[in-house]
This record gives C-alpha cells, structure tokens and sequence, in this order.
C-alpha cells in the first residue's frame, strides 16, 4: 500500500511517483470552480486526512490530491487524462489561467501512474518544491490563485486537460483551500460528493367513471359470398362478415357482456329456405383490440343451425376496451332451393350481464 513515507522521500527528491494501480475513470460532470476537469481535495499525506475547507497548509507541508473526499487510505481513486496527454505537471497560477502554461506561476513535473490509462495516483503539492520565475512572489506577498494538476503534450507546453483547486496563500506561505466539487454534489470538503438525491412528488388522482357500453356496425355492411359449388349435391358458397366493433368503457363496473346473432330466412322471388342453411363461426379478430377475456362462441354448422345464438362474450370484470369481431360464413342450400340470388339479414344485439 502507498505510505506517508514514499510520500516524503518522493518530495524530497523533488520527484513525481509513479505507482502501479488500476485507475478509476472519473465522470467529466460540471465541477465547482468551472474549469476543473474532475473534482479536486486535498489529503495531508502524513495523516490520511482529509484538509478541510479554510484549514491552514504550510508552505512546506506535504499534502497530496484526490478525486473523492474520502478514502484517501486505499489509494484506489485516480485522476485521469486525455488520451493527447504525454505529461503530467502541478503547477499554481492565476485563477482562470489553470489551461495556458505561460501563465503558470510555478510548476513541478509529475508522471502516470499508467500511460495507457493516462491515470495519476495521489499526486503531491509540495509548494514549496515548484519553480517559476516568479514564483517567489507567491510566497513573499500572497494573493488567491489555482493549484492543481495538468495533463500535457508538446513537451509539456500545451494543457491538454486540467483538475485544480482554488487556494488563498498568506504572505509568509501559510495557505488553504477550497476543495472543487461536482455542481449537483454541494460538498465542500467534508466527504465524497453525492451522486444520488430524493425529489418527494405529489399529485391529485380524481375517480374512474364508467363510460358507454357501444356496438359499431359498418353503414351499409354487407357479406356477399362466393361462386357457389356442388358439394354432396348441394350448393355450397363461403363468406366472411365484415368487422363489427364492441366497446365497453365501464371501467369500474366491469360487469362484462354477450353479443348475440339472429338470422332470418333467406329468400329469392318467392323462393325460400331458413336460416339454419347458415353456418356462422364466429372469431375475435387481435388487430385492434385491447379487451382481454372475451371468447367467440362455438361455430353453428350450416344445415342444422340454431339461431339466435351467441356470438361472442366476456365474463364479469373482463371485456373492457375495443374488441374487433367477424365470422367464417358458410351457405349449404338445400337440395330442392331453386337457383338464384337469395338474401337474408342478421341482427347483432349487446347487452350488459
């Protein structure tokens, strides 16, 4: 496990570690003070701790930073770079000039953890061991400034990326810090940033009504059937009905409800035969109905038919929505039916259960 004591020897050297691990890619949200790349806090390299917000740094004090508030002791959180970088330095500047090199007021070079990954581990802040040409002053008269980690390229010219914390040096070097926090997070130090919150939601339902009980008939439906044949000597012809439509909108109620067929007599000129020559097979079309529980009757055969009849149903608390309905529609003449055009009508009558 990363010690202290690496720490220290690392900064006394005036060198970067480098630290084998596997890095945890850091999500790129919106961070307080903008322009951060990652949340950025600060651990006291010697306790673990976390510094908190305000809390006084020496100038010579090794501390070292961290994506997450917490945790520090595991060394498992890494900051990670772009895939352009090929460096990595700390460095003070400005407040707002963190990404532009020329303006840095001190810097140090740092180095991966992983070059692959482009991850850096715990990377030290050692201020009194970075360099820059006025860098003095820093110490010397104080001000506020950017502290912070940088991922480079162009030999170490161009800022490809950057994570950073706003500090306030003392004159004399005494400085603190304002830890860089995800936007939505609100944690200033005091622990890891949250990334879950309760939003509480409440709204006014008003009752269900029932609504209308409707059967839909095409104007003018009619089923003409096909060229008739001879079967077993009889004329023999095929149909289908045309859709009807069922609409139950007793959504509270549900009391269900049955469809029933009668037919009459079917007649030409003064020709005539009775409607038990009609076999109808009824069926639930699943195109367009959003009703559950509804169940076509058994098929009536032509010659021996029985009508009125069921023609289709649903069962209490069942059959609410749309249902679209239609039959197979079989004629057998009888055998001594004259030939000719015959006609008929059926009648389909709803009602509650």
């Amino acid at each position: 496990m990363f010690r202290s004591t690496t720490l220290k020897a690392a900064a006394a050297a005036a060198l970067a570690l480098l630290l084998v691990g596997t890095g945890v890619s850091a999500a790129q949200a919106a961070n307080t003070p903008a322009g951060s790349a990652e949340p950025f806090y600060i651990f006291d390299a010697t306790t673990e701790n976390l510094v908190k917000n305000g809390e006084a740094i020496a100038f010579d004090q090794l501390v070292a930073g961290y994506p997450v508030g917490e945790g520090f002791s595991n060394y498992d959180k890494m900051f990670t770079g772009p895939a352009a970088a090929t460096g990595v330095s700390v460095f003070v500047s400005p407040r707002g000039g963190e990404r532009d090199t020329s303006k840095w007021l001190g810097s140090q070079m740092n180095a991966f953890n992983d070059t692959t990954k482009k991850t850096v581990l715990t990377p030290a802040l050692l201020l009194n061991n970075l360099a820059g040409a006025n860098y003095a002053s820093v110490k010397a008269n104080g001000g506020d400034f950017s502290a912070g980690l940088a991922f480079t390229s162009s030999n170490g010219v161009t800022v490809e990326d950057a994570s950073f914390v706003y500090i306030t040096v003392k004159p004399g070097g005494s400085w603190s810090y304002t830890a860089t926090v995800p936007a939505t997070g609100g944690n200033t130090g005091g622990g890891s940033a949250a990334t879950t919150g309760d939003i509480g939601l409440e709204a006014t339902t008003v009752a269900p009504q029932d609504g209308a009980l409707s059967l839909s008939v095409p104007a003018g439906a009619t089923a003409t059937f096909g060229q008739a044949q001879l079967i077993n000597n009889k004329s023999t012809s095929t149909a289908t009905l045309p859709e009807v439509t069922v609409t139950d909108e007793r959504v509270v109620s549900k009391k269900g409800w049955t469809l029933t067929q009668t037919v009459g007599a079917f007649t030409s000129d003064s020709a005539t035969f009775t409607a038990a020559n009609l076999g109808v097979a009824p069926k639930v079309n699943a195109a367009g109905t959003t009703a559950t529980g509804v169940t076509a009757a058994a098929a009536q055969t032509a010659g021996s038919a029985v009508y009125p009849a069921t023609f289709a149903g649903a069962a209490a608390g069942s059959g609410t929505g749309v249902t679209k309905l239609s039959a197979d529609l079989t004629l057998v003449a009888p055998s001594d039916a004259p030939a000719g055009t015959y006609t008929s009508k059926m009648t389909l009558t709803l009602v509650s259960k």
